[in-house]
């Protein structure tokens, strides 16, 4: 009995080290998007250099989380885990003293290799000491951590950037980032699981780091550069020659790969859930960038009242996840998963209809129903696709899921902004960022551009409606889980 409490104490104490530092690369997140016309207008940054201070986190997330993953199998979850919030915490810092945007973006990637080894190892880490009738309670807590650090961030950032100007967001991280290695150092015992003697896969790592990178870099500055213009053609070829290169060596490598290319291919729940989380990122995580300027340079709201108001969408998240996720232990992933992803769209094509005029209610509302479908999509799409792996492949899988987040979100930053400058033009907006030009035409542009990559989100949602939907049922899901 003794043995049992020991290990359930264990289970609370690691969730919560896992919760608090969920709530980070979040937390900083949010309080980067309020904060990004303060900084634009400070660093005389125009939009084709702004959008690159959350990019270019979500780049070095999306290239280097999978393979930490890989890695955190492994050398062990613990190391990895410390590590990335020691490079977290020292970005966090630089990024606070950056006196240019190239600066700043720089200490930004920083930022995300740090967040990188620890996003790829905390879900990993939950899942791995819960057992299976727990997990998805444990991973919807974990998730609630996760939106809470969303919601903290706009009312948070808007506070601290009237009071304190824009370098202060950063600071946050500091105490945060040195209370999670105090207690995951002391706290945390490492798992047993991992192979110390394994190679890591370093091509892997290197086909797929170039190809991602220069399909995102395409995707990012394409509109600006012209689609069909010679760097962004040959961008695109790169990242084609590399990404089959990628997918032919982790074949060949087999389950010795940085991403077990089976899990993919033979798995229908694994490929089917890691698709719908690419598709509901890429829907809907460029709505707090266009509506932070929305709020700010149309409506004339300062930048507290947009926290405010940005703080609905990821509160409803915190709230809805655990109760989702817990539901998703007795009934699967499949209906919440697609019902959560309807929701998204429909609350996208309701943005689609704002004007320059429109009611903080009416915007609040649009905010309330995509933060609906993404807390009753989540929880149980991240319980799918743990749940569909060996233990010994945890830190794939969660190194997976976690790439498809954060290749869905760099993807919708560039995908809506790219729409937004293609009707409105790129030096119409940038005006609007740096708060020159004439105000109420470049308002209607700004919108007209917004409400075009709302409807165009919302297809996005739509589809990966479709793709959840093809997971199959909880009965043979569940049925394979038992024979392996």
């Amino acid at each position: 009995m003794g043995k049992m409490d020991a290990e359930k104490r264990y289970r609370r104490t690691v969730l919560w080290i896992a919760c608090i530092g969920a709530m980070m690369a979040p937390l900083d997140s949010t309080i980067v998007s309020v904060s990004i016309p303060t900084i634009a207008t400070s660093l005389n940054m125009d939009y084709a250099s702004i959008i690159w201070v959350p990019t270019g986190y979500l780049v070095a997330l999306a290239v280097l989380i999978l393979s930490m993953g890989r890695l955190s199998d492994i050398r062990g979850r613990k190391p990895i885990f410390i590590s990335g919030f020691v490079i977290f915490v020292v970005g966090s810092f630089l990024c606070s003293i950056a006196q240019n945007g190239a600066e700043l973006i720089a200490f930004r990637i920083m930022q995300g290799v740090g967040a990188a080894c620890f996003g790829a190892t905390a879900t990993a880490i939950v899942t791995d000491i819960f057992p299976r009738n727990e997990r998805g309670k444990a991973l919807g807590i974990n998730a609630m951590a996760v939106y809470i650090g969303l919601s903290a961030g706009p009312p948070l950032g808007g506070f601290l950037t009237q009071a304190f100007g824009w370098p202060s967001i950063f600071y946050i991280n500091i105490p945060i980032g040195a209370l999670v290695i105090l207690l995951a150092t002391f706290k945390m015992k490492e798992s047993m699981l991992a192979p110390k003697k394994e190679k890591f896969d370093s091509l892997g790592l290197l086909t797929f780091s170039i190809g991602l990178i220069a399909l995102l870099v395409a995707l990012t500055v394409g509109d600006m550069m012209g689609w069909t213009s010679l760097p962004i053609v040959g961008l695109f070829l790169i990242a084609i020659i590399f990404l089959v290169a990628f997918y032919l060596i982790e074949k060949r490598l087999g389950c010795r790969a940085m991403l077990d290319i089976t899990l993919i291919m033979k798995n229908r729940l694994f490929a089917s859930a890691n698709v719908s989380a690419l598709l509901n990122y890429t829907a809907f995580f460029g709505v707090s960038f266009l509506i932070s300027f929305y709020l700010q340079k149309v409506l004339g709201l300062s930048v507290l009242d947009a926290g405010l108001i940005l703080l609905i969408m990821p509160v409803v998240m915190a709230i809805l996840s655990p109760f989702s996720g817990l539901l998703s232990d007795r009934i699967g992933s499949r209906a919440l998963s697609t019902f959560g992803m309807i929701l998204v769209g429909v609350g996208l094509l309701f943005m689609s209809t704002l004007t320059v005029s429109s009611d903080t209610i009416y915007v609040s509302l649009g905010l309330f129903v995509i933060g609906l479908g993404m807390g009753i999509f989540a929880s149980p799409n991240t319980s799918a696709v743990m749940g569909a792996v060996k233990k010994s492949q945890l830190g794939v899988a969660s190194g997976t899921l976690a790439t498809m987040r954060f290749v869905g979100q760099a993807s919708s930053l560039a995908i809506m902004g790219a729409i937004v400058s293609s009707i409105a033009g790129t030096g119409v907006i940038s005006s609007l960022f740096i708060g020159v030009g004439p105000t109420s035409i470049v308002s209607e542009e700004f919108v007209t551009g917004m409400s075009y990559a709302f409807v165009i989100s919302a297809l996005i949602a739509f589809i990966g409606a479709g793709t959840s939907m093809m997971r199959g049922s909880h009965q043979s899901n569940q049925a394979k889980l038992e024979t392996t």
